[in-house]
């Protein structure tokens, strides 16, 4: 924990100094600064420290004007013999205020609610990394149909629509060519894109483009209408229709 220490009572210094060596001892005071402009002056040369504790009244004036003069982005514990600063306190990057005379136990809890910042702040940042650096899903770009009369390799984005036939998954191309797959409709649905494939039933997964119209049908169903030159209609079960109108929304 790097900290800066803004304080012009040498006493009061020293006993923070202790303080700091009970609370933490791996606590590193990087700079002392008696006064309003020998803060702005580190601020402005050095990197942010981690926590500031600081008194209020100053030899050179009142501590606030340090946010006037330049940017602080650390956290402030005040630490003064005034109770007449807490509103504004608050309002400049104050996590604690602890009133002189300082005893171990406020201090301490001003450090702790610090710690417990950091941790949570850290946690979400943590995060919302992860979650930027995360893979993007993967998906299939092309299957194989295997027969007899050889292997083709399909491009997904081609296929129309998968469809159980006697137990046997097929898949449809847009000009209504029907090829054998190996994989279920459950394998497929995991490795296809659901912005662009849809589960309609237990037998039949299509993709939206292929899809000229949606009629409504009995029991909350939809009827799709296909594309020519495919043929025919495809049915959704009623049970995912609700999931099918989300999925039409965007």
């Amino acid at each position: 924990m790097r900290i800066l220490l803004i304080e012009d009572e040498e006493p009061a210094a020293a006993q923070l100094r202790r303080f700091l060596q009970q609370y933490q001892s791996a606590a590193t005071i990087v700079a002392e600064c008696q006064q309003v402009s020998e803060a702005v002056a580190y601020l402005r040369q050095y990197p942010a420290p981690d926590l500031i504790l600081s008194d209020i009244e100053l030899l050179d004036g009142n501590v606030f004007a340090l946010f006037g003069q330049v940017q602080v982005t650390s956290p402030i514990i005040f630490i003064t013999a005034y109770d007449s600063f807490l509103v504004q306190a608050f309002e400049q990057n104050g996590i604690g205020y602890v009133l002189k005379p300082v005893q171990y136990t406020q201090f301490a809890a001003a450090l702790q609610k610090y710690e417990r910042l950091r941790q949570s702040l850290q946690g979400a940042a943590l995060q919302q990394l992860a979650a930027h650096l995360a893979p993007a899903p993967r998906y299939k770009a092309r299957l194989v149909s295997k027969t007899r009369a050889g292997i083709y390799l399909l491009e997904v984005a081609d296929l129309a629509y998968f469809q159980l036939r006697n137990g046997v998954t097929h898949a449809v191309s847009e000009q209504g060519k029907a090829f054998v797959l190996n994989e279920t409709l459950s394998q497929l649905e995991a490795v296809l894109n659901p912005a662009l494939y849809f589960r309609l039933n237990r037998t039949e997964i299509v993709q939206l483009r292929v899809v000229e119209r949606f009629e409504p049908y009995f029991n909350d169903t939809l009827v799709l209408h296909l594309k020519a030159p495919l043929s025919g209609t495809l049915t959704s079960s009623s049970h995912r229709t609700p999931e099918l109108r989300k999925w039409l929304h965007g």
